[in-house]
Protein backbone atom coordinates (compact mmCIF):
# COMPACT_ATOMS: atom_id res chain seq x y z
CA UNK A 1 0.00 0.00 0.00
CA UNK A 2 1.32 3.52 -0.76
CA UNK A 3 2.41 5.91 2.07
CA UNK A 4 1.08 8.72 0.29
CA UNK A 5 -2.21 10.20 -1.29
CA UNK A 6 -2.07 9.79 -5.20
CA UNK A 7 -1.57 13.18 -6.22
CA UNK A 8 1.58 13.36 -3.72
CA UNK A 9 3.41 10.29 -4.95
CA UNK A 10 2.99 11.07 -8.51
CA UNK A 11 4.57 14.33 -7.98
CA UNK A 12 7.39 12.62 -6.46
CA UNK A 13 7.64 10.57 -9.32
CA UNK A 14 8.31 13.51 -11.33
CA UNK A 15 10.69 15.07 -9.10
CA UNK A 16 12.65 11.66 -9.28
CA UNK A 17 12.48 11.49 -13.06
CA UNK A 18 14.16 15.28 -12.88
CA UNK A 19 16.89 13.92 -10.43
CA UNK A 20 17.36 10.79 -12.41
CA UNK A 21 18.14 13.17 -15.28
CA UNK A 22 20.39 15.55 -13.54
CA UNK A 23 22.30 12.09 -12.56
CA UNK A 24 22.61 11.39 -16.46
CA UNK A 25 23.57 14.83 -17.83
CA UNK A 26 26.14 14.40 -14.89
CA UNK A 27 27.44 11.02 -16.50
CA UNK A 28 26.25 9.33 -13.30
CA UNK A 29 24.53 7.06 -15.18
CA UNK A 30 24.61 5.32 -18.77
CA UNK A 31 21.66 5.08 -20.93
CA UNK A 32 20.37 1.58 -19.68
CA UNK A 33 20.84 2.84 -16.44
CA UNK A 34 19.26 5.46 -16.75
CA UNK A 35 15.78 3.56 -18.63
CA UNK A 36 16.20 0.77 -15.74
CA UNK A 37 15.62 3.03 -12.93
CA UNK A 38 12.84 5.25 -14.61
CA UNK A 39 11.24 1.98 -15.32
CA UNK A 40 11.36 1.41 -11.35
CA UNK A 41 9.94 4.57 -10.91
CA UNK A 42 6.50 3.81 -12.29
CA UNK A 43 6.72 0.81 -10.47
CA UNK A 44 7.35 2.12 -7.02
CA UNK A 45 3.85 2.34 -4.56
CA UNK A 46 5.59 4.45 -1.89
CA UNK A 47 7.66 6.98 -1.04
CA UNK A 48 10.41 4.84 -0.13
CA UNK A 49 10.45 3.05 -2.95
CA UNK A 50 10.75 6.23 -4.70
CA UNK A 51 14.21 7.21 -2.50
CA UNK A 52 15.56 3.43 -2.54
CA UNK A 53 15.98 4.16 -6.45
CA UNK A 54 18.38 6.64 -5.69
CA UNK A 55 20.24 5.80 -2.62
CA UNK A 56 23.51 4.96 -4.08
CA UNK A 57 23.82 7.87 -5.80
CA UNK A 58 25.89 10.98 -4.79
CA UNK A 59 23.70 14.16 -4.03
CA UNK A 60 23.58 16.67 -7.39
CA UNK A 61 22.36 20.13 -6.91
CA UNK A 62 18.43 20.33 -8.59
CA UNK A 63 18.56 21.97 -11.63
CA UNK A 64 20.61 20.54 -14.14
CA UNK A 65 21.07 23.69 -16.35
CA UNK A 66 23.83 23.94 -19.23
CA UNK A 67 25.17 20.33 -18.21
CA UNK A 68 21.36 18.60 -19.72
CA UNK A 69 21.79 20.90 -22.78
CA UNK A 70 25.18 20.42 -23.83
CA UNK A 71 24.48 15.88 -22.99
CA UNK A 72 21.32 16.70 -25.17
CA UNK A 73 23.20 18.44 -28.04
CA UNK A 74 25.99 15.88 -27.90
CA UNK A 75 24.03 12.91 -28.50
CA UNK A 76 23.16 13.61 -31.96
CA UNK A 77 25.92 15.35 -33.68
CA UNK A 78 24.57 16.72 -37.15
CA UNK A 79 25.47 14.13 -40.16
CA UNK A 80 27.95 15.59 -42.39
CA UNK A 81 27.53 15.91 -46.34
CA UNK A 82 28.35 12.77 -48.08
CA UNK A 83 28.06 11.32 -44.62
CA UNK A 84 27.27 7.03 -44.66
CA UNK A 85 24.79 5.83 -42.08
CA UNK A 86 26.34 4.50 -39.04
CA UNK A 87 25.32 1.17 -37.85
CA UNK A 88 23.97 2.80 -34.54
CA UNK A 89 23.75 5.96 -32.70
CA UNK A 90 21.22 8.11 -30.22
CA UNK A 91 19.21 10.89 -29.59
CA UNK A 92 18.92 12.36 -26.43
CA UNK A 93 16.15 14.74 -24.91
CA UNK A 94 15.91 15.89 -21.53
CA UNK A 95 13.70 18.81 -20.22
CA UNK A 96 13.83 20.02 -23.90
CA UNK A 97 13.23 19.75 -27.80
CA UNK A 98 14.81 17.61 -30.41
CA UNK A 99 14.41 17.43 -33.85
CA UNK A 100 15.80 16.02 -37.11
CA UNK A 101 15.06 17.35 -40.35
CA UNK A 102 16.47 18.34 -44.08
CA UNK A 103 18.69 15.51 -45.52
CA UNK A 104 20.57 13.60 -42.28
CA UNK A 105 21.49 10.09 -42.39
CA UNK A 106 19.40 7.73 -40.60
CA UNK A 107 21.54 4.78 -38.84
CA UNK A 108 20.52 1.12 -39.00
CA UNK A 109 19.51 1.15 -35.52
CA UNK A 110 18.72 4.64 -33.63
CA UNK A 111 17.82 4.74 -29.67
CA UNK A 112 15.45 7.95 -29.03
CA UNK A 113 14.83 8.24 -25.42
CA UNK A 114 12.94 11.61 -24.64
CA UNK A 115 12.41 12.17 -20.88
CA UNK A 116 9.59 15.23 -20.39
CA UNK A 117 10.65 16.68 -24.04
CA UNK A 118 9.56 17.56 -27.41
CA UNK A 119 11.32 15.11 -30.14
CA UNK A 120 10.43 15.42 -33.82
CA UNK A 121 11.84 13.12 -36.61
CA UNK A 122 11.46 13.88 -40.26
CA UNK A 123 12.19 10.97 -42.39
CA UNK A 124 10.63 12.46 -45.54
CA UNK A 125 14.24 13.79 -47.13
CA UNK A 126 16.42 11.42 -44.55
CA UNK A 127 19.39 9.07 -46.41
CA UNK A 128 18.43 5.28 -44.95
CA UNK A 129 20.38 2.24 -45.03
CA UNK A 130 19.48 -0.86 -46.87
CA UNK A 131 17.19 -3.03 -44.95
CA UNK A 132 15.44 -2.48 -41.67
CA UNK A 133 15.64 0.26 -39.89
CA UNK A 134 15.23 -0.13 -36.20
CA UNK A 135 14.13 3.20 -33.88
CA UNK A 136 13.55 1.88 -30.14
CA UNK A 137 11.92 4.74 -28.69
CA UNK A 138 11.93 5.55 -24.78
CA UNK A 139 9.42 8.61 -23.90
CA UNK A 140 8.55 9.57 -20.73
CA UNK A 141 6.14 12.12 -20.23
CA UNK A 142 7.08 13.51 -23.61
CA UNK A 143 5.61 14.39 -27.37
CA UNK A 144 7.62 12.13 -30.08
CA UNK A 145 6.53 12.78 -33.72
CA UNK A 146 8.10 11.01 -36.45
CA UNK A 147 7.29 11.88 -39.85
CA UNK A 148 7.67 9.46 -42.56
CA UNK A 149 7.04 9.84 -46.44
CA UNK A 150 4.47 7.94 -49.11
CA UNK A 151 5.45 4.22 -49.58
CA UNK A 152 7.57 3.97 -46.33
CA UNK A 153 6.12 1.43 -44.31
CA UNK A 154 6.20 1.47 -40.12
CA UNK A 155 5.89 -1.45 -38.46
CA UNK A 156 4.82 -0.33 -34.67
CA UNK A 157 6.31 -2.84 -32.04
CA UNK A 158 5.76 0.15 -29.48
CA UNK A 159 4.34 -0.73 -25.90
CA UNK A 160 2.41 2.30 -24.51
CA UNK A 161 1.74 2.64 -20.58
CA UNK A 162 -0.68 5.21 -19.59
CA UNK A 163 -0.20 6.49 -23.27
CA UNK A 164 -0.89 7.00 -26.68
CA UNK A 165 1.13 5.48 -29.58
CA UNK A 166 -0.22 6.06 -32.84
CA UNK A 167 0.90 5.06 -36.27
CA UNK A 168 -1.10 6.17 -39.92
CA UNK A 169 1.87 4.68 -41.71
CA UNK A 170 0.75 1.29 -43.53
CA UNK A 171 2.62 -1.80 -42.19
CA UNK A 172 1.90 -4.45 -44.82
CA UNK A 173 2.91 -4.10 -48.85
CA UNK A 174 0.85 -2.34 -50.78
CA UNK A 175 -0.47 -5.00 -53.80
CA UNK A 176 2.25 -5.21 -55.80
CA UNK A 177 4.56 -3.50 -54.50
CA UNK A 178 7.91 -5.09 -55.22
CA UNK A 179 10.44 -5.96 -51.81
CA UNK A 180 12.47 -3.51 -50.80
CA UNK A 181 11.16 -1.12 -53.26
CA UNK A 182 10.06 1.00 -50.20
CA UNK A 183 11.98 1.40 -47.06
CA UNK A 184 11.47 -0.50 -43.68
CA UNK A 185 11.34 1.37 -40.28
CA UNK A 186 10.58 -0.84 -37.17
CA UNK A 187 9.25 1.09 -34.14
CA UNK A 188 10.00 -0.66 -30.85
CA UNK A 189 10.39 0.55 -27.04
CA UNK A 190 8.16 2.07 -24.93
CA UNK A 191 5.61 5.13 -23.85
CA UNK A 192 5.26 6.08 -20.56
CA UNK A 193 2.19 8.76 -20.30
CA UNK A 194 3.26 10.07 -23.21
CA UNK A 195 2.31 10.65 -27.06
CA UNK A 196 4.19 8.97 -29.73
CA UNK A 197 2.77 9.93 -33.30
CA UNK A 198 3.55 8.92 -36.55
CA UNK A 199 2.49 10.24 -39.88
CA UNK A 200 2.74 10.74 -43.65
CA UNK A 201 3.63 13.59 -45.41
CA UNK A 202 2.57 13.75 -48.75
CA UNK A 203 4.80 15.13 -51.19
CA UNK A 204 2.64 18.47 -51.94
CA UNK A 205 3.60 18.98 -47.86
CA UNK A 206 7.40 18.46 -47.83
CA UNK A 207 7.61 22.05 -46.85
CA UNK A 208 5.28 22.45 -44.34
CA UNK A 209 6.33 21.43 -40.84
CA UNK A 210 2.48 21.59 -38.88
CA UNK A 211 0.85 19.39 -41.66
CA UNK A 212 -1.16 16.66 -40.11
Amino acid sequence: MSDAPVPALARAREQKIEELSSHFANDDLSLDDLERRIERVYKATSLADLEAITADLRAIPPAPGAAVARRTAGGAPPAAAGMAPREESRLLAIMGETRRMGRWAVPQRMRVLAIMADTKLDLTQAVLPAGVVELHVSAVMSNVKITVPEGMRVINDMHAIMASVNSRADELPRPGEREGQFPVVRLTGVALMAEVRVRVRRREYLNDDDED
